[in-house]
């Protein structure tokens, strides 16, 4: 029965407020123990509107502790801010959330995948995940209208378990770890420069999807063109650092190799590679041509050394 009324009171929203986009959590689990883990993925239903870009707020009970996310079934192309615990908003005291990003092209249909948050259920009692009514959702007509926006909630229960054991909290966490064994999908290194953007300087983009547990982090390294043997580096031996997209270049002459590793969150590796823009420039140019004649001189001068030896002997 209250499912029932449930479903007739978002009917009668939906016919009261037109086409309007209706964000809700998912949960099917209505009881979960202390210590338990709980995947709670966000959907979009646009309501028949097209749509490119969402802001979300995340509204959560104290007694539940957010812990991760993931993002391999998200319709999110391109993240602006992925998801984060911020400082609640003046009306709603608890613990919030907040992500925000862009679906290129623009999307439309129901059961759209945003998000899914993952939760430790810190204390017995009712636990809540609302959807807040700051969020906002963007039409895809080049103008950025925001739409109107119908931000459900649920509510599930936190059982009291006494005197758990940590054998037993260790299964219970166990139950969320996701098996992934394929690396995050192959993605590009676009590399731009805009006078308006970084002082001009040169600077990359890159962006990849994991759809088993979603990408942890991002690593680079530039390695300098040999530009005699013109070897690529041997990825093993290098040393990455933790970078996000869009990435400064620390080469502005753009004559190093650009690679890029995509880290899932099982630790499962992706490696792309911009190669050097320029091979060579008039210095390098100049510094081949004074090594060649070096090179060439000393081979004429060994041959005559060698000669002159023989006809010494003779």
């Amino acid at each position: 029965m209250k499912k029932f009324l449930f479903l007739l009171t978002i009917i009668l929203i939906v016919i009261k407020s037109g086409n309007a986009a209706i964000i809700e959590p998912k949960i099917e689990a209505k009881e979960l123990k202390e210590g338990e883990f709980i995947v709670i993925p966000i959907y979009l239903d646009t309501q028949f509107e097209e749509i490119n870009a969402i802001e979300v707020y995340v509204n959560f009970s104290d007694n539940l502790v957010f812990r991760d996310y993931l993002d391999g079934k998200s319709v999110i192309t391109h993240w602006i801010e992925k998801p984060r615990v911020v400082a609640p908003s003046a009306h709603y005291m608890a613990s919030q959330i907040t992500f925000s990003g862009i679906i290129a092209g623009g999307v439309s249909g129901r059961n759209l995948n945003l998000v899914e948050l993952v939760f430790e259920a810190k204390e017995s009692g009712i636990a809540k995940i609302e959807i807040d009514k700051n969020s906002k959702v963007l039409l895809n007509d080049g103008l950025g209208t925001k739409t109107k926006l119908i931000a459900l909630s649920q509510s599930f229960n936190i059982l009291y378990i006494k005197n758990l054991s940590r054998s037993e909290l260790a299964l219970l966490r166990e139950k969320i770890k996701i098996k992934d064994n394929f690396p995050p999908e192959p993605f590009k290194i676009y590399l731009a420069k805009n006078k308006e953007i970084f002082n001009g300087k040169y600077y990359i983009t890159f962006e990849t999807k994991d759809k088993q547990s979603g990408i942890a982090y991002y690593e680079i390294i530039e390695k300098p063109i040999n530009f005699i043997f013109l070897a690529k580096p041997d990825i093993k031996n290098l040393s990455f650092k933790k970078v996000e997209s869009p990435y400064v270049l620390e080469d502005q002459s753009l004559r190093s190799y650009v690679v890029v590793k995509a880290v899932d969150k099982a630790g499962n590796e992706r490696v792309e590679i911009l190669y050097p823009q320029r091979v060579l420039v008039l210095e390098d140019f100049l510094t081949f041509v004074i090594c060649l004649v070096i090179l060439v001189g000393l081979m004429i001068f060994g041959i005559k050394y060698k000669n002159t030896r023989n006809n010494t002997k003779k």
